[in-house]
C-alpha cells in the first residue's frame, strides 16, 4: 500500500518546503514542521493537503505535538528528517552550547522523533537527509561533520533494529544544494570558515542544485522505490544509475 501521510521536519523553506509541495502534488497528506510559523503558513497555503505545526524539533513538547498530529492522519505514514543545523567554528573555539546545537537537531531530535512515532509507522518509511560532511570533515565545520556521522550511524542502527518491523529506513546524500544554510556559510570569511573555498569550487563548477531537484528525488524514494531496495541502497543523488527513473535530464547544468 503506498504512503498516504508524511511528516517533514525543516518544512518551512529549502528542501523541506519543496518536498511538501511535490508530495502534495502527488496526492499525499503532508505535515510540515519548523520554527518559523509564517514560513510554514506560506508552505501550507499552497495546498489543502498540507498542514503545519510550528515549533522547535529539539523541544520534547513540540515532538509530542508532531506525534499527535501525525497520528490523526491516515496511514501508511512516513517521516522525512529534513531539519538540520550547520554549526561553524573551529573545534578548539566552540562553546559548549554551539557544540550541543549540532547534536540536538541533527541527531537527538531525529532519534527521539523516530522513537516517539514508531507505533505510527507500520508499513511506512523514515528517510534521513545525509551529507558528505560526515565522512569528510572540513576545518571550521567539524562539529557539523561529527553530528552528521552520528546521524548516519543512527540511521543504520534504526535499519538494523527495525528490519523486521515493517518500517523501511533509508538515507540519501543530496550533494550541495542552494538553501538558506548554504548561502549563510558561503557569506562567511575564510577566517570564520576556512573550508569556504572548497565549497566555492563546487559552485563554480556547477555542482549545485535547487531544492526542487532534491524534492523530486526524495519523493521518488518515498513513493516509488520498492521497500527492500529503499533500505538496502546507500542513496546518493549524484549516482547516475538511477537518474533515468526520476530525473528529466542532467543533474547539473553547465557552469556559465
Amino acid at each position: 500500500m503506498p504512503l498516504v501521510s508524511i511528516l517533514i521536519t525543516g518544512g518551512g523553506s529549502g528542501i523541506g518546503a519543496a518536498l511538501a509541495s511535490e508530495l502534495a502534488g502527488r496526492g499525499c497528506r503532508v505535515l510540515v514542521s519548523g520554527r518559523r510559523e509564517s514560513a510554514l503558513d506560506a508552505v501550507a497555503s499552497a495546498s489543502e493537503r498540507i498542514t503545519s505545526c510550528a515549533g522547535d524539533v529539539t523541544v520534547p513538547s513540540h515532538r509530542a505535538a508532531l506525534t499527535a498530529a501525525l497520528s490523526e492522519l491516515p496511514g501508511p505514514r512516513a517521516i522525512f528528517h529534513g531539519a538540520g543545523y550547520f554549526q561553524t567554528g573551529l573545534l578548539n573555539k566552540l562553546s559548549d552550547q554551539d557544540w550541543r546545537g549540532s547534536f540536538e537537531t541533527n541527531v537527538e531530535a531525529r532519534w527521539a522523533l523516530s522513537r516517539d512515532c514508531e507505533r505510527l509507522l507500520h508499513g511506512g518509511r523514515v528517510l534521513f537527509i545525509g551529507s558528505d560532511a560526515g565522512a569528510n570533515p572540513r576545518a571550521g565545520a567539524a562539529a557539523y561533520s561529527i553530528a552528521q556521522a552520528a546521524s548516519e550511524t543512527l540511521r543504520r542502527a534504526l535499519q538494523a533494529e527495525w528490519a523486521d518491523s515493517g518500517i523501511a529506513v533509508a538515507g540519501f546524500k543530496p550533494g550541495l544544494v542552494d538553501t538558506d544554510i548554504v548561502r549563510g556559510f558561503m557569506r562567511l570569511s575564510t577566517e570564520e570558515f576556512p573550508a569556504r573555498p572548497a565549497y566555492e569550487s563546487y559552485v563554480s563548477s556547477g555542482q549545485i542544485v535547487g531544492p526542487d531537484v532534491i524534492a523530486r528525488f526524495a519523493a521518488w524514494l518515498l513513493l516509488d522505490v520498492q521497500a527492500r531496495r529503499f533500505t538496502e541502497t546507500d542513496w546518493d543523488i549524484r549516482d547516475e544509475e538511477h537518474h533515468t527513473e526520476w530525473c528529466d535530464g542532467p543533474l547539473y547544468s553547465e557552469p556559465e
